[in-house]
């Protein structure tokens, strides 16, 4: 599978759940947790930084 199907996957698998909280146990690994039980996980052998940004 390419980067790019396999984003393409993981859009339509998260496409409209909704965020019950994020996690992080480690500084490299971060946890999207939704509503309905489902969880994305993210981690790297060094530390992962997160960027959030906002519509206006």
């Amino acid at each position: 599978m390419t980067l790019e199907e396999e984003s393409e996957r993981t859009t339509s698998m998260l496409r409209g759940k909704v965020v019950r909280r994020i996690l992080r146990h480690r500084d490299g690994e971060v946890v999207i947790e939704f509503k309905d039980g489902s969880r994305f996980f993210a981690d790297s052998d060094s530390p992962l930084e997160l960027s959030v940004t906002l519509a206006e």
